[in-house]
């Protein structure tokens, strides 16, 4: 690569300064490998290293970002199928009621529902709670609907818990796309191995 020996000095050191960390950016994103500083993929397997929580990216799921939320850390991954956005958040944690885990796991549809109470006619689906198991490890899942800028919504929920990780999975969608878009991320999160 040259430059023009028309360009000033500086613009030719500044180019020449930021060439190679643009290259190395680059090579970088493309690597299979390296997700971010929180995790790795391989093989469509993400592992989260804080917590050394697993799940496989089905057919069609791509990891977009990833950062800091809530004193966790959180992955948002699309399908290209539905073109629907999912969060996966984790935490390590020392949790206190390790002999009910199952009450503690009600207690985030609690949470869930005063974290939501601005949210425009915001309620969780009765018939949808489930207390579920993902590998082993106890869950609970809901549906909840509410109204966005005039559009019925619903929203996903699933929490794993186990003595020392908490993982919660949202996907939020038109309520015509719910049935879709929760068949395809249940297998992301029925994939999901919480140590």
């Amino acid at each position: 690569l040259s430059l023009p020996d028309a360009l000033p000095i500086s613009t030719r050191l500044i180019a020449f300064a930021v060439l190679p960390l643009a290259a190395a950016l680059s090579t970088s994103a493309q690597s299979p490998k390296s997700v971010h500083e929180f995790g790795s993929l391989q093989n469509n397997v993400y592992h989260h290293h804080a917590t050394g929580v697993e799940f496989t990216l089905p057919e069609g799921w791509h990891i977009v970002s990833q950062g800091y939320a809530d004193g966790g850390q959180a992955v948002t991954v699309r399908d290209s199928v539905t073109q629907a956005f999912g969060r996966v958040w984790m935490k390590t944690v020392i949790t206190q009621q390790v002999d009910d885990l199952a009450g503690l796991l009600d207690q985030r549809l609690d949470d869930k529902g005063l974290q939501r109470n601005t949210y425009q006619d915001y309620r969780f689906r009765k018939d949808s709670v489930q207390h579920i198991t993902v590998n082993g490890n106890q869950g609970l899942s809901v549906v909840a609907d509410f109204v966005n800028l005039g559009e019925k919504k619903a929203e996903y929920h699933t929490w794993v818990y186990t003595a020392k990780t908490h993982v919660y999975f949202s996907a939020r969608v038109p309520e015509a796309q719910l049935s879709v878009v929760q068949s395809r991320f249940d297998a992301l999160i029925q994939s999901a191995v919480v140590p």
